[in-house]
């Protein structure tokens, strides 16, 4: 059978090896057969596996489980091995790098490698094939004090995880890809403002920020007219990205990550020539970015990603409007307002870009089939003409 156990204690009288006899839970001197050793020793299984002990009993149990292993077919030196390459510990990192080199955003790479860290403090420590359904239960049904929506996302990130190992390992080995809970949350309604309000807000941060520097409301008011761009990704524009002779807007590093710009209408390529214009720099250089010093700041430094909706809550603040972050008050109201005069898909296709299951959060249904609807019931029940109904009623009653 494969595999060796071996000790290099010698026997007290003469000096002689000790021979493992197989089974029996010792070593033995062929001269001395009284003297037996229980004691330090070694496994070995072929050339590539050698592991100590500290006692022959134990390394009897390691030896057998190798064995069963081969027989099986589940026998991978890699298990044994000093660096551990496939421990959750080693796995996960190695994935954190792919990450890195797949070119998402750094805020998506934090995440990632923050739930693979809360999942490492009961995992590190495991070979990958012995985490199952089970410790996978268990880790989303401890308490970490958030709710189901982020839950939901940890969930993501280790489903992808699983994903990536077992794509990777399917030649080597024979994991297996493991079932994930079901986590159940509803989404929220998102909070809007009317178009009236939107307004207001916009101008209340025109004046609140246009002597300190013009591009905070310049950005806020592109937000509010092109739904399509997130704040994220107007802040990542540079001045190269800005083509004003024929009124386009390059976006260098989409959510979606597939190409994508907007079209400017005349006068919002004027009102940015303008601003430009007022602080002029080369095309490597942030469009949306400080023009003075201050703590914390540097001139030409872009600004952060929280900046617009700080600025954004100023102006609220001071028109006594409450719980409308920047994002809401601009895409998700615009997008609503839009409802009333615009069909889903025209929406979809020709205002946000996309059609993800969010969009039905913050956008009403179609206003215009709504109404069309309840006109054809009123048409029904003869109410269409509502003079005719209280001309009706009237003679009723007189008869």
């Amino acid at each position: 059978m494969k595999g060796r156990i071996y000790t290099s204690q010698k026997c007290f009288h003469c000096q002689s090896s000790l021979k493992y006899i197989e089974g029996r839970g010792f070593f033995q001197c062929e001269l001395h057969p009284e003297l037996q050793w229980y004691g330090a020793c070694i496994v070995r299984f072929g050339r590539a596996h050698t592991k100590r002990f500290k006692t022959v009993l134990e390394a009897e149990r390691h030896l057998t489980y190798l064995r069963v292993q081969t027989d099986n077919g589940s026998f991978d030196q890699r298990e044994w091995a000093k660096n551990q390459p496939l421990s959750f510990l080693s796995l996960r990192e190695k994935f954190i790098e792919a990450k890195e080199r797949s070119g998402i955003s750094q805020k998506q790479v934090r995440h990632i490698k923050r739930v693979l860290e809360l999942a490492g403090k009961s995992w590190d420590l495991k070979q990958i094939k012995d985490i199952a359904e089970g410790e996978i239960d268990d880790f989303f049904n401890t308490d970490h004090g958030i709710g189901n929506k982020t839950l939901s996302n940890w969930k993501t990130v280790l489903h992808d995880f699983w994903v990536w190992v077992v794509r990777r390992e399917k030649r080597r080995s024979q994991l297996q890809m493991p079932d994930f809970p079901e986590i159940h949350f509803k989404m929220k309604m998102k909070t809007v403002v009317s178009i009236e309000d939107q307004q207001a807000i916009l101008a209340e941060v025109k004046r609140i920020s246009w002597n300190h520097n013009p591009r905070i409301w310049l950005g806020i008011k592109l937000l509010s007219i092109y739904p399509r761009v997130r704040p994220g990704e107007l802040l990542n524009v540079k001045e190269g990205h800005i083509n004003l002779t024929d009124n386009w807007i390059v976006f260098p590093q989409p959510k979606e990550k597939e190409p994508k710009s907007i079209h400017l209408l005349p006068e919002h390529a004027t009102l940015i020539k303008e601003i430009r214009n007022m602080a002029p720099a080369m095309p490597n250089v942030y469009f949306f970015r400080h023009l003075k010093t201050k703590s914390g700041v540097k001139v030409g430094g872009k600004f952060g990603p929280k900046y617009f909706n700080i600025w954004w809550r100023k102006a609220c603040k001071n028109l006594g409007i409450e719980g409308v972050p920047v994002y809401a008050g601009t895409k998700h109201s615009t997008v609503t307002a839009l409802g009333k005069i615009m069909s889903p898909e025209q929406i979809k296709h020709n205002v946000t870009g996309h059609t993800s299951s969010a969009f039905q959060r913050y956008f009403l249904p179609d206003h215009n089939e709504k109404i069309s609807a309840t006109r054809k019931v009123a048409e029904m029940q003869g109410d269409s003409q509502p003079n005719n109904v209280i001309a009706t009623f009237k003679n009723r009653n007189t008869n």
